[in-house]
This record gives structure tokens, C-alpha cells and sequence, in this order.
């Protein structure tokens, strides 16, 4: 199987603000997630869970090391690379569903669209958008706000417009964080259903390890090394 992710030697680390050293977050990583599949990644707070995400989604920074994203090598990324990759190759579904208040929920799920980067335009757009709403089981709340929904129901749309431009990698940040444990079994139950059915490769971060059994395979962190667990 062909690997979508390939990590080497990643290290990342902050400069202490009270001293010339450095604090480190994690050294020396090294990960492999095959396409199509899906990854936990778990660990204590503090641990680098998010911090590898986010390098991962380019929204931060390593200190060493390489990465390599759907053959992509994401350090030789120019300006304008780095922003098509954050908006073609990667979905981002935070813990937080991050919604515009003033905008519908198929507006919302649109908006990622409209920077210009793909080939979806006009009218397929809001067609697109209107059809996952409809996966995700939101195919009747398409003009309500999102102050008119659920949280559940948020994070669904959060998770419908993740994928609104077909994304390689769908990277999730504790995306059952915010969520009641009804909630968060249906939001599983959906990404697990994306995987399969999108062939749609997720790597969620989380500290729910019964979220992160309903994966093919989990990581943990632990003091700043990442092994296997399962």
C-alpha cells in the first residue's frame, strides 16, 4: 500500500522565554500513514498531538526534520504552494466547528471553495455543498445560522466543509472534544464513514482512547517520542 504520509526525524521546539534554551515539544519522529487509512494519535495533554497536526497542515512550523504529504514536500512549499495545499490537500476539523455566525450553514460549508485554488466554481459549488450537508445528514438545515443548530449539528457542517474540496488528508484536532457522548459516537460514526466510503485518509488527534479505537491504527505520544500503539 502506498503510503499518503511520510515523516522523518521531526523535531519541534520553543525558545524559552525565561532562558536562552529551548523547550522541546517532541524529537526525532518518524510516521507512515497509508493512503485510505485511519490514524489516532493520542497522548496527555501537552504532549504534541495538536502541534503535529497542525505541522502537518502547515500551520505550523518544524524545527528539523521532513515531511512529505501526497509526495508534496511541504519545506520546499513556496507562499502560494502552502496556501493551495492548506485548501486542495488537507480538511481541517477542529474541536471548535470555527462557523461564520453570519453566514448560512451551506455558506459556511461553501466558503473553502472560494478561494479560487480548485476547479469547483459557480453554481457546482453550492451543489457540492448542498449534497455533503445532505451526507452528513444536514440536508434540511441549509439556510438556518449556525446560532439555529446543535453543536453536534455544527460539527457536522465543520466536517462537511472539510471536504468541500476534496480533500487527500483529513486531519481532526479533537473533533469530539466539545461533545456529548451521543454526539460524539454520531460524529465518529460519520468520519469513520467518510474513510470508507471517500477513501478519505483521517488522522485524528484525540484524548478519548475509545474514539481512537474505532481507528485501523493508533499512535501514542509519550514524552516527546511517538510509537505504535496497535
Amino acid at each position: 500500500m502506498k503510503n499518503i504520509i511520510e515523516i522523518s526525524n521531526l523535531s519541534k521546539s520553543f525558545p524559552s522565554p525565561n532562558s536562552e534554551e529551548t523547550i522541546d515539544v517532541f524529537s526525532q519522529v518518524d510516521l507512515e500513514v497509508i493512503k485510505g487509512s485511519s490514524v489516532a494519535i493520542v497522548g496527555p495533554s501537552g504532549s504534541g498531538k495538536s502541534t503535529l497536526l497542525n505541522i502537518i497542515g502547515l500551520l505550523d512550523q518544524p524545527t528539523s526534520g521532513n515531511i512529505q504529504v501526497n509526495q508534496l514536500n511541504l519545506a520546499a512549499l513556496s507562499e502560494q504552494a502552502v496556501a493551495e495545499y492548506r485548501n486542495q490537500t488537507v480538511g481541517f476539523v477542529f474541536q471548535s466547528h470555527h462557523l461564520l455566525p453570519s453566514c448560512t450553514v451551506l455558506e459556511n460549508v461553501m466558503v473553502p471553495a472560494l478561494a479560487g485554488f480548485g476547479e469547483i466554481k459557480g453554481d457546482d459549488t453550492m451543489d457540492r455543498a448542498a449534497n455533503l450537508l445532505e451526507e452528513v445528514g444536514l440536508g434540511h438545515r441549509l439556510t438556518h445560522l449556525p446560532s439555529q443548530i446543535s453543536g453536534g449539528e455544527k460539527q457536522r457542517v465543520a466536517v462537511a466543509r472539510a471536504l468541500i474540496n476534496n480533500p487527500s488528508v483529513l486531519l481532526a484536532d479533537e473533533p469530539t472534544g466539545a461533545l456529548d457522548s451521543k454526539n460524539s459516537d454520531h460524529l465518529i460514526d460519520l468520519l469513520k464513514q467518510l474513510n470508507e466510503v471517500k477513501e478519505v485518509t483521517l488522522l485524528m488527534v484525540t484524548h478519548s482512547l475509545e474514539d481512537a479505537n474505532q481507528m485501523k491504527k493508533a499512535f501514542r505520544f509519550n514524552e516527546g517520542s511517538l510509537s505504535q500503539d496497535r
